[in-house]
């Protein structure tokens, strides 16, 4: 009986010390709750200074905890997780391995060639989707491999050599074949085969063939083109964007279709004062629609518009102007807030409209200040305390959300602000103790992982019933607790060399 013991009795009943008897019953009574188990395995093996033997302990568990499972799927993982995850035995594991976005190039491509088949489907699928670089040799093997549904979906692999791709034009699949044939494979091809997939028999094939030969014709510019134009989506298409001439520009903006007049007011070839004729239409959309585009703050205000709710993207001519600081100036200076909100997403701004930007009266404007990362620390502190928005913890993240001095908010009414407490450097282990009694869940939380928290606090909540994942994930939990704590919980040692 020693440290280890009385740590135990602490886990059990709180106390740093304890008689003989009392450490055998604490051990009996922590052997017997395997929901604590469970809670301890799942906080071990996201904690980022478990050794791997411990990884390595945890992957000895059949079935494996949920916790592990979700860690597994959704978390970046150590290089020994990865490598005890990718040959354990149950292949439901190695698929949710293989959902892991964050799983290393190495670590999928070992799965790319599972032995089972749902784990090389889901592998390849994510290969594609995320572009994992794998080894071109590897890329060539699923490419030409005999699983149909793999070698379709390895055409888009990065790293694939160009032949390869090519010859999959020719597969025996018609899956494989429409989806090999595209705008950059189909000049690429010899004529033969380019022949033969306009007359193949599959119809997949002979779309994809059509569609890749398509040599997409430029839109009307002349009123004559556009009065003899049959497509509809075509017509729509040269009102928004078509470098129109006068003639069209005129009949597009009279023209009875609000759609064609609201194209005409967004396209840029119509001339401003063409487009300012609708600033009295009708129709709401074309008012707004017309009130974004560049002109004097004396043409804006003559048009009777109303900003619909939601969020709108920079115009192009306002992001054209980021690289000049006048024009930002006085774009921030504009009565439309949707300019000025879009002046935050310049990738710079000079100090005067940074200044002027976060004493906007407009809410949004100074929210998205924030989330630029142009934004004063007293506003990012402001934002962080007060948006209701999802992301409102990512503005912790920004660079002038700085981070000494926030112990400060330690007894602030506001959770958020006890919580960015916890984010100053200088905080003392005794105020971290203090936060781990905190009434809010998410505080607490945040208290019980943080490494100053002190070790016979971290010891307690091991045993508590709201945190002993989070205790157990502490990265200043000693390796040797950690070891006891698998013990307890029944997990096998791992026997031989690595």
């Amino acid at each position: 009986m020693g440290e280890n013991d009385d740590q135990l009795a602490q886990v059990a009943f709180g106390v740093s010390e304890a008689t003989e008897a009392a450490r055998d019953r604490a051990r009996r009574l922590l052997e017997a709750d395997t929901a604590l188990h469970t809670e301890w395995i799942a906080g071990l093996v996201a904690n980022q200074s478990a050794p791997d033997e411990i990884l390595r302990r945890v992957f000895t568990l059949e079935p494996l905890p949920d916790g592990v499972r979700r860690w597994l799927q959704f978390s970046e993982l150590p290089p020994a997780a990865v490598k005890a995850a990718v040959t354990y035995a149950n292949p439901d594991v190695r698929k949710d391995l293989a959902r892991n976005q964050f799983l290393p190039a190495d670590g999928l491509a070992v799965l790319t060639e599972d032995p089972d088949p749902e784990v090389r489907w889901f592998s390849v699928m994510m290969a594609r989707e995320y572009n994992v670089q794998l080894p071109t040799e590897l890329t060539v093997r699923l490419a030409t491999g005999p699983e149909a549904r793999i070698r379709m979906h390895a055409i888009e692999l990065p790293g694939l050599p160009d032949e390869t791709r090519l010859s999959l034009a020719e597969d025996p699949h018609p899956r494989v074949r429409a989806h090999a044939i595209d705008s950059w494979s189909w000049p690429r091809l010899r004529p033969e085969v380019r022949a033969a997939a306009q007359a193949d028999s599959d119809l997949r094939v002979r779309e994809a063939a059509e569609r890749a030969a398509h040599i997409v014709m430029p839109l009307p510019t002349t009123l004559a083109d556009f009065l003899v134009e049959p497509d509809e989506r075509r017509r729509q298409d040269a009102a928004y964007h078509a470098p129109v001439d006068a003639d069209l520009a005129v009949h597009l903006v009279a023209h009875e279709d609000s759609s064609l007049r609201r194209g005409a007011v967004w396209n840029p070839h119509v001339p401003t004062a063409l487009a300012l004729t609708l600033a009295t239409d009708p129709e709401p959309s074309i008012r707004f629609a017309l009130s974004l585009r560049a002109m004097s703050e004396e043409q804006r205000s003559a048009i009777d518009y109303t900003v619909p709710e939601g969020r709108y993207g920079a115009p192009a001519w306002v992001q054209e102007r980021f690289g000049d600081p006048d024009a930002l100036r006085e774009i921030s200076a504009s009565s439309h807030v949707l300019l000025r909100r879009a002046v935050t997403c310049a990738p710079a701004l000079p100090a005067d409209v940074i200044e002027m930007l976060a004493a906007d009266e407009d809410y949004f404007v100074r929210l998205m200040l924030c989330e630029n990362d142009h934004a004063p620390h007293d506003l990012l502190i402001e934002m962080y305390a007060d948006w209701k928005g999802l992301s409102w913890g990512m503005l912790a993240d920004r660079r002038n959300f700085t981070r000494p001095g926030l112990a400060r908010f330690a007894d602030d009414s506001n959770y958020r602000l006890r919580l960015a407490a916890l984010s100053d450097p200088q905080a003392t282990p005794e105020l971290v103790e203090r936060l781990s009694h905190d009434p809010n869940d998410i505080v607490r939380c945040r208290a019980a992982s943080d490494p100053r928290l002190p070790h016979a606090r971290l010891v307690e909540l091991l045993g508590s019933d709201l945190m002993p994942c989070t205790a157990a994930g502490n990265p200043a939990l000693p390796a040797p607790l950690m070891h006891q704590l698998l013990d307890i919980a029944g997990v096998q040692q791992c026997t031989g060399a690595e």
